[in-house]
């Protein structure tokens, strides 16, 4: 070794012990296990032997650049089976050669335990052939893995390389992660090599929140925190690669979550990148009906936050069945969020006020409570922010006429003003009236002004509920008419709606004159 590769083997030691022995090696390693020097690998089967654990059927290699060539058994059904022996705190990455089609591959540790499963497709000589990464394998134990084509034609020759790549502070399997307690104690890192990545093991309390917060000696970077089925539950990257810091959150269903720290550095290895993963306490509210937070009747306004992606903030008001209420929110720190409500044993989404992402919700109790489910939208960014939020609860009275026929407001023959009020974007207010066949009766309101004419929409319909045809026409500029037309002598029913495509703009008191036209 020279001199630069002394002074790396040290430090490399050093910061491996001081991290809690991250990788798995004897307690006085070889300086061959740290040497990143030319010779890497070129040792690494030299105690391997038919008592070192080859399994029968297993081809003993030895890491390095060779490339090696294989011919699959006719059929191509029959995985072939290879071995080697690992050195501690060193990464080996496995690589097949462009132009062999799909192939997959199976990692296990000398008691058989899987440690790494893939499948993957080289078929593209246009891009480099994508490693597979494999690092905090025990020291001296041997590992085997099978390849196996995914097509019934595989190529042929079949070629790769199993290299070692030189040392590596913490490995990048997730059977393997080094145990890491939450505290804000820096932990300080190296990423040896492009593209691999360390997987740091944590404990979790169910419904606590966690960050995890790294800086790196360069803008090219990725934070994820994985569950125990390896799916990403927080992620954080700069797209740009301009920022050298970012933060990645969860909020914890409890048990084991994985870090994966992957600096991506390929100028200078040595330079360390540092995190922090804190423990940020239990989330301000439920996410379920069941551990909602209760909202008093009466209460204006409730504050939250939206601590990690997939949050979800569930509240249980105590409404007066029969009022109508309308909720909204406020939001700052992330730019968009929605509102959901449900009563007792329902779904949550049953009245978005709008299409997207519904800035308010509106519902008419039926109950003594109520739900309201409050989520954030955080941009994927390089670093987590908190959206903040107020909820506004506005009980808007109770219900003037009924929503069906069964409910609805009858009213006599004759000339009839109706008087109704449109709470919300989800109010209806139903009239019924009997009609002789053949006759004409109008219906004649004012339009609301509020920028641009705006009317409820109106339906007629029969006893059954089904719509009839209408007309509707201006009038001065100020008014609208809807004419109907009775094909029978029937109960007829008026109803009265709002355009929930534009909350808001139909909304309030109205008076609409009802009569019977001239034959």
């Amino acid at each position: 070794m020279n001199v630069k590769q002394q002074w790396r083997s040290v430090f490399l030691l050093s910061a491996g012990l001081v991290l809690g022995a991250g990788c798995d090696s004897t307690p006085e390693p070889p300086p061959l296990v740290l040497d990143a020097g030319a010779d890497a690998g070129t040792d690494a089967g030299v105690d391997a032997g038919p008592d070192a654990g080859v399994p029968d059927g297993a081809t003993l290699l030895t890491p390095s650049d060779e490339v090696h060539t294989l011919t699959w058994p006719p059929g191509g059904g029959v995985p072939l089976h290879f071995a080697f022996v690992a050195q501690g705190c060193r990464h080996y990455d496995l690589t097949v050669e462009p132009g062999s089609l799909g192939y997959s591959v199976v990692l296990r540790d000398a008691a058989g335990t899987r440690l790494d499963a893939a499948d993957q497709y080289s078929d593209d000589t246009s891009f480099p052939p994508s490693p597979l990464h494999w690092s905090g394998l025990k020291h001296g134990a041997v590992h085997t893995f099978y390849l196996l084509p995914l097509t019934s034609q595989p190529r042929v020759p079949f070629q790769f390389r199993l290299v070692d790549r030189g040392p590596d502070d913490h490995g990048d399997l997730f059977l393997r992660a080094t145990p890491w307690t939450p505290s804000e104690k820096p932990f300080t890192g190296y990423t040896e090599h492009w593209r691999e990545r360390d997987l740091l093991s944590f404990e979790t309390t169910v419904d606590h929140v966690y960050a995890l917060g790294c800086s790196f000696p360069n803008p090219s970077w990725e934070l994820r925190i994985l569950d125990s089925q390896q799916r990403a539950q927080g992620r954080a990257f700069d797209p740009n690669d301009r920022e050298t810091e970012g933060e990645a959150r969860i909020k914890s269903l409890g048990g084991t979550y994985v870090a994966s720290i992957q600096g991506n550095s390929f100028d200078d290895p040595s330079r360390p990148y540092t995190c922090v993963l804190n423990d940020l306490g239990p989330d301000d509210h439920g996410d379920t009906p069941e551990a909602a937070t209760p909202v008093p009747a009466g209460t204006a306004s409730v504050q939250g936050k939206v601590q990690a992606p997939g949050d979800r903030d569930v509240f249980a008001l105590s409404v007066q069945p029969g009022h109508h209420y309308q909720v909204s929110f406020t939001l700052t720190g992330q730019s968009q969020g929605s509102l959901q409500d449900a009563a007792p044993g329902g779904l949550f989404g049953t009245h978005p006020a709008s299409a997207g992402l519904p800035t308010s919700t509106s519902f008419k109790a039926s109950q003594a409570t109520h739900f309201v489910r409050m989520t954030g939208a955080p941009a994927l960014n390089s670093k987590y922010v908190t959206g903040n939020y107020t909820l506004q609860v506005e009980d808007q009275g109770l219900d003037d006429h009924g929503d069906t026929l069964d409910t609805a407001t009858a009213f006599p023959d004759g000339p009839q003003t109706l008087s109704f009020r449109i709470a919300n974007a989800i109010d209806h207010d139903v009239y019924t009236f009997q009609a002789i066949a053949g006759r004409r009766y109008q219906l004649d309101c004012p339009w609301k002004v509020s920028g641009a004419k705006h009317r409820p929409y109106v339906g007629f319909l029969d006893a059954t509920g089904a719509r009839q045809a209408s007309s509707l026409e201006e009038r001065d500029d100020v008014r609208w008419q809807a004419v109907f037309t009775a094909p029978q002598s029937a109960t007829y029913a008026l109803e009265f709606w709002a355009d929930f495509t534009s909350p808001g703009t139909v909304l309030g008191d109205m008076a609409c004159r009802f009569e019977t036209l001239a034959p």
